[in-house]
């Protein structure tokens, strides 16, 4: 009596664990299967991440907008990008002439073309440049454009500049080479000294203010100096 009942226990013992065998095999083809579409999907995003990886570095390492920091004495504030240029606050650039005079040139904000990186502009600049001998000169302009590889700098709108010498003078647009104490201006200029004023079409400096060139329509006033006075005593004895 008991033998049907031992054959169906082992029945139902069977069919459960073919049941759970079967359960076993399909959550292991499940995770197979998720495993795979991992694979594919990382053989498919890795080159691609890889790709763009390699892309940015060179784009970055051809625009660069920093490098010429690392080719000139060039201090700088804040800076942010808008578009395609890089703006920095209080840049100062610091250097010496070929002959060792110091000078120093200072902006409230620069710019940068990240298309024309040679080129920096410049608002309300502010120069010191050494003379030697002579003392120093102070320069003034509201605008300007540095290109760091010419060493050269093109400064307009409201010029003036003035020298521990008593000199100033005042100018629509010049050309100064830094390094070389060299300017020219090819506008109108009025220059100011103890003993007048010059007036030229054009204006050049040569070796930080050694030589002075006026030329064009050159005018020059000249105010005589006073003479003495003449105590009473000496006039009636004369």
């Amino acid at each position: 009596m008991n033998r049907p009942t031992t054959i169906h226990s082992l029945a139902e013992s069977t069919t459960f664990a073919d049941e759970h065998l079967t359960r076993r095999r399909s959550a292991a083809f499940s995770a197979a299967q998720r495993h795979s579409r991992r694979v594919t999907f990382l053989r498919r995003v890795l080159p691609t991440a890889a790709i763009g990886a390699v892309v940015l570095t060179i784009a970055w390492m051809w625009l660069d907008p920093l490098r010429f920091a690392r080719d000139i004495p060039l201090e700088v504030g804040k800076i942010s990008i808008s578009g395609s240029k890089l703006n920095m606050d209080a840049p100062k650039l610091t250097g010496f002439s070929k002959d060792g005079r110091p000078y120093t040139v200072t902006a409230e904000s620069a710019a940068q073309d990240l298309k024309t990186p040679g080129i920096i502009e410049l608002s309300n600049i502010v120069g010191q440049f050494d003379s030697g001998a002579r003392g120093s000169t102070v320069l003034n302009a509201k605008s300007g454009v540095y290109n760091y590889k010419a060493e050269q700098m093109r400064i307009f709108n409201g010029i003036d500049f003035r020298s521990t010498a008593g000199h100033s003078g005042q100018l629509t647009e010049a050309i100064i080479e830094t390094r070389k104490g060299h300017l020219v201006s090819e506008s109108p200029v009025d220059f100011f000294f103890k003993e007048g004023s010059l007036r030229g079409n054009r204006f050049e400096v040569f070796d930080h203010g050694s030589v002075l060139v006026f030329e064009g329509g050159v005018t020059m006033i000249l105010r005589p100096e006073p003479s003495p006075a003449i105590a009473p005593g000496k006039e009636a004895a004369q």
